[in-house]
C-alpha cells in the first residue's frame, strides 16, 4: 500500500469515527438529555457520564468542526480529481484539455461556492432570529451596537450578574462583572486559599451555596458606588 493510500485510509477512518460521534451526541441531546434537562444557567439539570446537556451540545458542535476539517483534508488529498470533476460539470465531458492553472481555478471556484453557500445560510439564519413572542428582533445599528448594550456600556456591565453560571470560575465572574475574586471568596465564606480557577458549580456543591447566592453578592458589590 502506497503512502498516499495509507493517508487516505486514515483520514477516511477518522472521518467515519467523527460521523459516529456526531450521530451519537445528537441522539444524546435529542433523546437522552432533551430540552429542559440542562437546568437553569447550567445548574440543577441532569448529567450523563459527568456531562450535562449543554456540555454534550458543545461536544456535538466541536465534533462537527473536526469533521469539517477532515472533509477539507479529504478534498485536498483528492484535489486533482475535484478540479477535473468540477471542470467536467461546468464544461461537459467533451471539454478540451486545460493547463494545470486553469484546472486548479475550477477547484478553487468549487470551494468558494461551498464557502458562499454556508456563509450565506448562516447570515440568512441570523436575520430570521426573533423573540419567542413573535416580535422581530430590534436591529442593532451603528449608534447602538451590541458591544454598547452589554460589555462596552457601563450600565449593562452593572447587570452582568445575570450571566453567572455554574460552569464559570471565580476569575471569569470577576472578568464579567468587575467584582474581585476576594470579594466573592469572602461573601461565599470560602477558604482564603481558594483558587480563582475553581468552578462555581463545584464550589457550590462543596460549600453549600447556589448561583442565586453568587448573584446576590455580585449585585450587592456592584451597587456600592466607587470613586
Amino acid at each position: 500500500m502506497s503512502r498516499k493510500s495509507t493517508i487516505n485510509f486514515v483520514v477516511d477512518l477518522i472521518s467515519l469515527l467523527a460521523i459516529f460521534a456526531l450521530v451519537a451526541t445528537g441522539l444524546i441531546i435529542r433523546f437522552v438529555l432533551p430540552p429542559g434537562t440542562g437546568g437553569r444557567h447550567g445548574e440543577g439539570g441532569l448529567m450523563l457520564w459527568g456531562l450535562g446537556r449543554h456540555a454534550w451540545g458543545d461536544l456535538h458542535f466541536w465534533t462537527s468542526v473536526v469533521l469539517a476539517a477532515l472533509l477539507v483534508l479529504h478534498v485536498a488529498l483528492h484535489w486533482t480529481w475535484v478540479c477535473a470533476m468540477t471542470r467536467r460539470l461546468v464544461r461537459g465531458t467533451q471539454a478540451e484539455p486545460l493547463d494545470a492553472r486553469t484546472r486548479h481555478a475550477y477547484g478553487v471556484g468549487f470551494l468558494s461556492a461551498v464557502v458562499i453557500v454556508f456563509g450565506g445560510f448562516t447570515w440568512y439564519a441570523k436575520q430570521g432570529v426573533k423573540p419567542m413572542d413573535g416580535t422581530p428582533t430590534p436591529a442593532v445599528g451603528p449608534a447602538h451596537t451590541a458591544e454598547d448594550t452589554f460589555e462596552g456600556d457601563s450600565r449593562a456591565r452593572r447587570q452582568a450578574h445575570d450571566v453567572i453560571r455554574g460552569s464559570m470560575s471565580l476569575e471569569e465572574v470577576e472578568r464579567e462583572t468587575g467584582v474581585p475574586v476576594n470579594t466573592l471568596i469572602s461573601g461565599l465564606s470560602l477558604p482564603a486559599d481558594t483558587a480563582p480557577q475553581d468552578k462555581l458549580g463545584r464550589l457550590g456543591r462543596q460549600y453549600g451555596f447556589d448561583m442565586d447566592d453568587v448573584r446576590a453578592i455580585v449585585a450587592k458589590a456592584q451597587s456600592v458606588p466607587t470613586d
